[in-house]
């Protein structure tokens, strides 16, 4: 897929183009590197160079705004099939739920397991220092968009004020957005997403950038293909995992102690359960 890939590629660059048109052109770029795996008889983390099965995964599939009373619980459950690492929303009205949260799904899940922070964006610079000054001494394994996903400066000096690594890049929009960020020292983690990075062929260009800057990479939503994206990606750090399409395929992405489990099958591995599809099939 490479003419079409600098096709769009250049697309994105020229435009400038987020949004639906953006992803919808990601998507045919994923589409396009499925083809070519599956014609070479290839799963598409063999295809890009990767040796790896397996990446270690953090459980998103919960923990929202929830309040400290029912967190525990829902913690200890998204530790199933093995998981090492979840992940909990806050951004409460007051800054002393935060640290309650944290405090009861921290007693629930015991000192190994990692426990990651997302703010949603919600906090302004300066009650985002204010916050993490309070959760300094929680062990948490990185506080997510605390500020404004485009405020690169925000989020640099957020991470000049606190212990807590802190994690940005879902809403990078193709690597030129990404490179501002790390020229900015925004972030110590980057989480680009499949489909606003540009596809296949924007994350490379992502991996290839994280390496260069000596930063760990972790994938946002879309596990089934990033799966095959951090198998080959030097700095890979954390899938993070939601079972979201899990009803409408034929073979859900495998959780093993902790481990999405990179499909064998040629391209992504994807294959649809045609049935569960028709019959939420919207027309």
């Amino acid at each position: 897929p490479l003419a079409l890939e600098r096709k769009l590629q250049g697309m994105f660059r020229l435009l400038g183009l987020k949004g639906v048109t953006g992803m919808a052109l990601a998507g045919i770029d994923m589409a396009a590197w499925d083809a070519l795996a599956r014609a070479q008889g290839l799963p598409l983390a063999r295809l890009l160079g990767a040796e790896r099965d397996r990446v270690p995964a953090y459980n998103s599939c919960g923990l929202g705004m929830i309040g400290s009373h029912d967190a525990p619980a829902e913690a200890e459950h998204l530790l199933v099939h093995g998981f090492e690492a979840i992940k909990v929303r806050l951004g409460y009205v007051e800054a002393r739920t935060d640290v309650e949260v944290v405090w009861a799904v921290r007693r629930a899940i015991g000192e190994r397991v990692a426990l990651m922070a997302d703010y949603n964006q919600i906090l302004s610079v300066a009650e985002a220092v204010r916050r993490t000054d309070a959760l300094q001494d929680e062990d948490l394994h990185w506080v997510e968009e605390p500020t404004l996903a485009d405020d690169y400066s925000g989020h640099a000096q957020i991470r000049s004020r606190t212990r807590i690594p802190v994690q940005m890049g879902e809403n990078w929009w193709g690597t030129h957005e990404m490179a501002k960020s790390l020229a900015a020292g925004a972030s110590d983690l980057g989480m680009p997403d499949a489909m606003k990075i540009g596809g296949v062929s924007g994350w490379l260009r992502a991996a290839a950038l994280a390496e260069a800057a000596g930063m760990p990479v972790s994938s946002h939503l879309f596990p089934e293909v990033s799966a095959h994206l951090l198998a080959a990606t030097p700095t890979a750090h954390w899938l993070e995992y939601v079972d979201w399409a899990s009803p409408v395929l034929q073979s859900p992405l495998r959780i093993e102690l902790g481990q999405a489990v990179v499909s064998d099958r040629p391209g992504t591995g994807i294959e649809w359960d045609e049935d569960a599809v028709a019959h939420v099939l919207v027309t």
